[in-house]
């Protein structure tokens, strides 16, 4: 009987020997196959994660260059609508379905904030560009470009991308809103002034349709989401929740604005030498550059009183420059100019790279936003919201982009 027992034991010790020397090629194939799925994963992680708009912005205009007619006015995605009302009015509508009413109305209470915001946009920018082209204009360069340069210099901030980066970098949201709007509703009347000042000429500017239109595209879907706010509370939550997926839909929305103004601009062409773009794009990165050390250094002065997430929404509403609003305005302004592609394309390299710039900043400036005086503070959903609307990052869980790291936000 014992020697039985020995054999059916010696007999499955051997199939377990046999099934363990069988195994390994199955175990290493999986493991082939997690390894593959980890690197996959990791460059969709890349992609699609902190780098998502750096590296997709370069590719559209990459594409608009490959193929300009598919994004020209006229194309067949028909840009006038898809990208001029639905692309802009998403935007906005997104962000006032996100924005809490009381933020949005405390702020046009940061008496201080607007008014840096309104000096350095439409005051501080436009006379130091002025400066710099009267200096060009004593050289053999491109009188168009200096002019150009002069109209970049003249126009309002960015619509939503100042608000975009202003909400991923921890900074006061409610404010970059504020001044997006107010800033781009003044811009349609102090730009064609500052041009007529500057350069001494103007066009015919039909305001009351620009200024329907930018009723119509910013502050109508804003209300209009604060209204479903009101008027449907449970739909907070569920903001709430997508916040993340709603943030990436307005990227996606704005790198098809940009897609479409390179494509025209591409298929339109520019009457310009190569080397001369070589020099506006060397003279504009250090100038925007400059803006941004100008207006961080100064409004951490103390006497302005910003807080951290003040700071963070000036840099980005104080500094960049819009195209949704600029290219309209140049067209209405110059139509009848032959040299209008050549007015339009300091403001067409001014705003990418603006926008390179700010996604390599956002990182740092998010970390920075958040940080206390005693150390790194990580706000998390358990976190007590702060009573001063400017303390509040924004709502959702937000990535930055440029620092190498998820920044971790109050779910408001």
């Amino acid at each position: 009987m014992k020697e039985r027992v020995g054999s059916i034991g010696m007999i499955v010790e051997r199939e377990s020997t046999a099934a363990k020397i069988m195994s390994p090629p199955d175990e290493v194939g999986g493991e082939e196959l997690e390894e593959h799925k980890s690197c996959f994963q990791c460059i969709f992680d890349e992609l699609w994660g902190k780098r998502f708009f750096l590296y997709f912005l370069i590719l559209s205009i990459a594409v608009a260059g490959a193929y300009p007619p598919a994004g020209r006015k006229k194309g067949p995605l028909y840009p006038p609508i898809t990208v001029s009302w639905v692309a802009v009015v998403l935007i906005f509508f997104i962000t006032g379905l996100k924005l809490k009413s009381a933020e949005l109305t405390k702020a046009a209470a940061y008496w201080r904030l607007n008014i840096y915001v309104l000096c350095f946009t439409f005051i501080f920018i436009p006379l130091t560009v002025y400066i710099l082209a009267l200096i060009l204009r004593q050289t053999a360069y491109n009188s168009d470009i200096i002019d150009g340069m002069i109209v970049m210099g003249c126009l309002p901030t960015t619509i939503s991308t100042c608000v975009i980066l202003t909400k991923t970098a921890s900074g006061n949201e409610a404010a970059s809103v504020f001044n997006a709007t107010v800033s781009n509703f003044l811009g349609i009347f102090l730009t064609p002034a500052l041009l007529l000042l500057l350069l001494g000429q103007s066009g015919s500017v039909s305001i009351v349709n620009i200024l329907y239109k930018l009723a119509a595209r910013v502050v109508a879907p804003v209300a209009f989401g604060q209204f479903l706010r009101w008027l449907v509370p449970s739909i907070i939550p569920w903001v709430t929740r997508n916040g993340k997926n709603l943030k990436r839909l307005s990227e996606i929305l704005l790198l098809f604005i940009v897609w479409a103004t390179f494509s025209e601009t591409f298929y339109q062409g520019v009457d310009a030498k190569p080397e001369e773009f070589g020099i506006l794009l060397a003279m504009l990165i250090p100038l925007h550059c400059f803006y941004l050390a100008f207006c961080f250094f100064t409004t951490r002065i103390p006497c302005f009183g910003y807080t951290r997430p003040d700071i963070v929404a000036l840099l980005f509403c104080s500094t960049q420059k819009t195209v949704a609003l600029g290219i309209p305005l140049i067209s209405a302004m110059y139509e009848d100019s032959d040299s209008i592609g050549i007015l339009s394309v300091p403001l067409l390299i001014y705003h990418p790279m603006q926008l390179v710039i700010a996604s390599l900043l956002v990182g740092k400036l998010g970390q920075w936003a958040i940080e206390g005086e005693g150390g790194k503070e990580v706000l998390d959903e358990d976190a007590e919201i702060p009573e001063k609307p400017s303390d509040v990052p924004g709502e959702g869980p937000s990535v930055a982009w440029g620092g190498g790291a998820e920044l971790k936000m109050a779910e408001v």
